[in-house]
């Protein structure tokens, strides 16, 4: 048989096992049909490229075509049973085409095999390699976890030191301005001059209050807390809009409110010891 001859039999062929794996042979004369095709195709010697077979099954195997492989086994198997009853039942119309049609079958099958085994090893290199992918990006993860909490550790040990040493500053501010009211209380009932006494205290209780005031702030930045009050409007403005002291009023109250009546009270001790002066003089 001639080369070209051979070719065009072998693509012929080729057209047909798609056929084959595009849809059930659901009655005997399509079967026929089908048989009748290769008996013609085999005839004058005709022998098959066993070579040509697996690029097939690989292209009827795709996901995104009309083709199927179960269409194509299902297929081959009774278009196999079909050949063989003509031939048990002696109507010998496909008797040379039953070998052939043999062999045919098994050279297909043999290659879904191969499909089949290489699809399963392939999906499960797909799997091996996914979870490769996984598990390489759980210990990324976890190895930046365990640099954030090593660094955060580290940064843990000195912000407690930090704040241990101002709490120790509070202690001993208060400990110390505590100690300094106590001896202005205690010298009220020696002195001659109240006023003056009374403008220590509040100097004294001033100083103490912002300074320890000032370490709690301290820790507050050092610990990434926020000890100011938020504002009671919704659209707050205080960032662009607001002065420095409507800021300090609005944000932190209570040392606004403290210094201010602190304040109050010290020009009124020294207004009422700028009187008693005055008095005393023209006395």
């Amino acid at each position: 048989m001639l080369a070209k001859e051979k070719a065009r039999r072998q693509h012929e062929l080729t057209e047909n096992i798609y056929h084959l794996s595009k849809a059930l042979l659901e009655t005997d004369e399509e079967k026929e049909e089908v048989a009748s095709k290769l008996r013609l195709l085999y005839q004058g010697g005709f022998r098959h490229n066993y070579s040509d077979f697996f690029p097939i099954i690989l292209e009827i195997a795709r996901q995104d075509n009309d083709y199927s492989i179960d269409y194509l086994s299902e297929n081959l198997e009774s278009l196999r049973v079909f050949v063989e009853n003509d031939y048990v039942s002696n109507n010998k119309r496909y008797t040379g085409l039953y070998p052939i049609l043999e062999k045919l079958c098994d050279h297909l099958n043999l290659e879904i095999s191969r499909w089949s085994y290489y699809s399963q090893n392939e999906h499960r290199i797909e799997d091996i390699s996914s979870k490769t992918d996984s598990m390489t990006k759980s210990l990324a993860s976890a190895q930046e976890s365990l640099e954030a909490a090593s660094k955060q550790a580290s940064s843990m040990q000195t912000e407690v030191i930090s704040v241990l040493s101002i709490f120790a500053g509070i202690a001993f501010v208060f400990s110390g301005g505590m100690s300094f009211l106590g001896s202005a209380i205690t010298s009220i009932n020696n002195a001659t001059n109240y006023e003056l006494v009374v403008l220590v205290i509040l100097l004294c209780g001033l100083v103490m209050f912002n300074t320890i005031f000032l370490m709690m702030y301290l820790v507050g930045r050092i610990t990434n807390r926020n000890i100011c009050t938020h504002c009671k409007t919704s659209d707050c403005t205080c960032q662009k809009q607001c002065s420095g002291l409507s800021k300090i009023r609005k944000r932190l109250p209570y040392v606004f409110y403290f210094n201010l009546f602190s304040i109050l009270g010290v020009l009124i001790d020294c207004v009422i010891w700028y009187l008693d002066i005055r008095n005393l003089f023209f006395l």
